[in-house]
Formats: C-alpha cells, structure tokens, sequence
C-alpha cells in the first residue's frame, strides 16, 4: 500500500453510519440568533431569490425522480452555502446529522461497524471492519472497496453522504456492492444494521511496571476515563506513563483541556484567535496527577486535539515526543445550532500552543523521531475481542506482504511497533 494511500486511510477513520470525525477539534455549542445574523435585512433581495428558485422548482421541475420537499431544497441552499466556503471541516448538519454527531461523541451508534476512508468522486475504501459487527459477519475484509449502497452509485458522494446511506435503525437491511482485489466481477451482501458500542480508551501495565494508556479519539467523557485509568495503574505501582495518541484525529476541545490538565501544572493549556482579533484563553480544568515521567506517542495521523495535548505536554517540556511528526491540524470547529433544529460546524479561530506556536499544516515535530510502517498503528477499541486483534493484525500482514514483498515485509512484521518498543526503552532510562 502506497504511503499516502495509508495515510488516507488513516486520517478518513469514519466509524460507518457516523458522520465525518477526521481531524477535528470541537468547541461546545452555542445557539446562533439575530444579533449574529449580520446584515440579515440588507440581504432580503438575494434570500427572495432563493426562495423564488426553489418555488419555480416546486411548481416545474419534471426529473427521472420526485421532486424534493421545500424542507429538502431549503436545506440544499443552506448546505450549498457552506460548500462555498471550500473547508473540509465546515458543513452542514441536518437534525438527523446533529443527532449522529452527539452519537459519534458518545461512541455508541447504530451502523454495519467499519472503520473507512472515503473522499468524493473515489469508492468507500474499508479501512477495518469491527470483530463481531455486521460487515465482519458477511465477510467484508480490508481494503474492499464499497461502490454502491442499496444500488445508488456513491462515487459522487462525500463519505457524511455516504455515511448516511449506511446509517438506519437496528435490525433493518442494507446492500452494499463491493469490488475486491483479485476478483473479476463485484460482489454483493446484505448487512443487517445493529449497535456498535465502542470503547475509546485503553489501559495496562507494560514491563517495569511502565503504565500504557492509549485514546483513539476525544470523545465525550474520555478525560474522566484517562484519569482513571491512570490512577488505577498508579495503585498498581505505576513507575512512568506512556500515552498513546497516534491515529487519534481529534474531537472534544474540553477533552483535550482536561487530559492537559491530569499532566501539566501550568495554568494555560491552549489559546484561541478569532476573525475579529479576539483571543480567549483556555486553562487548565482538573487535578494534576504528579510529576511522574511521561512520554507521548505520535505520528503522521495525530491530529487536532490530539496536537492540544501534545502541544501542552512539549511546550512545558513535561514529558517526551516520540514518533513522527503531527498531522498539523490547528484550527477549531464549533456546532452553531439553528432555529430550526439543524446546524452548522464552522471553523471559527486558529488555536495556538502555550508558547504561542501555530502548528497549522505544520504539525509537531518528536522529541525523538522513529519511523514506523503506520499501518502497524491501528490499533482497533478497547473493546475488541482477542480474536478481533489476532484478525486484524492477520489482515494488515497480508496487505504489507502484498505491497511490499515477502521479504521486505517479513522485516517490517518482525520489527513491530517499533515506536512503541523505543518509548518503553526510553521509559526505562528515565526511571533508573
């Protein structure tokens, strides 16, 4: 697999019937009104020309299909908007949208259980389907690549668009077509859709008592599951802490303020620059959990909320950056909910480091730099199986193989997570 194809499929990570979470940092919510409606009345002649539009569509349009609701074409407009805006992390959320957002910051959702990567105009590539989800049950394996969803072709759609078509209640049927490599027709299933709970945060105790702690995305609630689970390893003994955020593309901003905070004694954790100058600071939100040594796990997949933390724990000098450098992520996203029970996430400021660095498209460079076959670095949920782990770890080897050669692939296989391997030698230095 080419390198920045693995990248691709790495920073898509979109959990399937969930809308779009790459690399994203999220602010809380607020209401949009009048007072931040600007120019609302100067703009009456172009709003009456979209109206005007979408009645002539109403009253004349004839199509190969019916014709969509005023409701339909009123968010089509709203949508289009947000499109001009020419920014992967703005868009339109319908009440349906709004409602997978919460869900996909919850971690638990209703979907077919697949991790994917999908940009517009190309095929839904299947990055890793769940252990024991409906994908995995009817046989979809790594790099299939899913063209249509109930026989509409989605090559056009983006992967929210796509995502949608997946989504559906428990219980209920949904048809994919899938082209696989290696075979010369393309292949149908029927997935039935089903609850897919997802567990964000894993923890455990390495050699020398070295505490593990890996989040694969900041999601609602994890900062109060990372504290425990530090403090847990630190009843057992614990003599240092490796953190684990690679492939991690972000989320919660509150998050990445309170898991800051479990680490750094400073006040200021990240600050934020708006479009009118304005800067807010924001500081540290809970107990720190001492001085113990700290190393930090990145790579080019890093992202967002991770870089927060990241950035924090660098420019305190609290602890050691090992890996690759960060995806570069450095602005944030706020959910504006409308009046009329939709939304929209719009990049609304550029967030700085406490020291003041701008890490957008620029990233964070390691401490001490240590390639790595990425790959290698999905690690999958807390919550799979054993058997989910040894599936998977069997699916990538095969794809390594293929991409790179047996012989050049038993290398990479027989190296491992080399950047971990190198974070616990460090570790061990430390704590002599």
């Amino acid at each position: 697999m080419k390198k920045n194809k693995i990248l691709q499929a790495v920073l898509g990570l979109v959990l399937v019937s969930m809308p779009l979470f790459a690399a994203t940092t999220i602010i809380k919510t607020s209401r949009n009104d009048k007072n931040t409606s600007a120019g609302y009345t100067k703009d009456s002649t172009e709003l009456n020309r979209i109206v005007d539009v979408i009645n002539i569509i109403e009253n004349n349009f004839v199509g190969k299909e019916a014709t969509p609701s005023k409701k339909e074409l009123y968010e089509g407009a709203v949508a289009g908007v947000v499109s001009k805006l020419k920014d992967p992390y703005s868009e339109y959320l319908s009440k349906a949208d709004l409602a997978d957002f919460s869900q996909d910051m919850e971690g638990e959702y209703v979907g077919v259980g697949m991790s994917i990567n999908k940009k517009k105009g190309e095929a839904l590539e299947v990055v890793s389907p769940f252990i024991g989800s409906p994908a995995e049950k009817v046989g979809i394996k790594i790099k299939d690549k899913v063209t249509k969803v109930d026989g509409k072709d989605i090559l056009p759609l983006t992967a929210n668009e796509t995502v949608k078509l997946l989504k559906g209640k428990e219980g209920t049927k949904v048809d994919v077509e899938v082209v696989r490599e290696g075979k010369k027709d393309p292949m149908k299933f029927t997935l039935t859709r089903a609850t897919i709970k997802l567990e964000m945060v894993e923890s455990k105790m390495l050699e020398n008592n070295i505490g593990y702690v890996s989040l694969l995305k900041f999601g609602n609630h994890v900062g109060t599951e990372v504290e425990k689970a530090i403090k847990n390893l630190q009843g057992k003994g614990m003599k240092g802490l490796i953190l684990d955020l690679r492939s991690n593309p972000g989320g919660s901003l509150q998050e990445a303020q309170d898991i800051s905070s479990l680490f750094v004694k400073e006040d200021l954790i990240v600050y934020l620059k708006y479009k009118n100058g304005q800067q807010k600071n924001y500081n540290r939100t809970s107990k720190n959990l001492g001085n113990f040594p700290l190393i930090v796990l990145t790579n080019k997949a890093s992202a967002s909320a991770s870089e927060i933390v990241t950035g924090a724990i660098k420019d305190y000098k609290r602890g050691t950056i090992i890996g690759e450098k960060t995806f570069g992520k450095g602005i944030v996203q706020q959910v504006i909910p409308l009046k009329t029970e939709d939304a929209i996430k719009l990049t609304i400021a550029q967030y700085f480091t406490p020291k003041g660095n701008y890490i957008h498209e620029k990233g964070i460079e390691p401490d001490i730099e240590v390639k790595m076959e990425e790959l290698l670095t999905l690690k999958g949920y807390a919550n799979d199986s054993e058997q989910a782990r040894k599936n998977r770890e069997k699916e990538i080897e095969d794809i390594i193989i293929k991409d790179k050669g047996k012989e050049e692939a038993a290398k990479i296989i027989s190296a491992g997570d080399v950047q971990l391997k190198r974070a616990i030698q460090e570790m061990n230095k430390k704590i002599k």
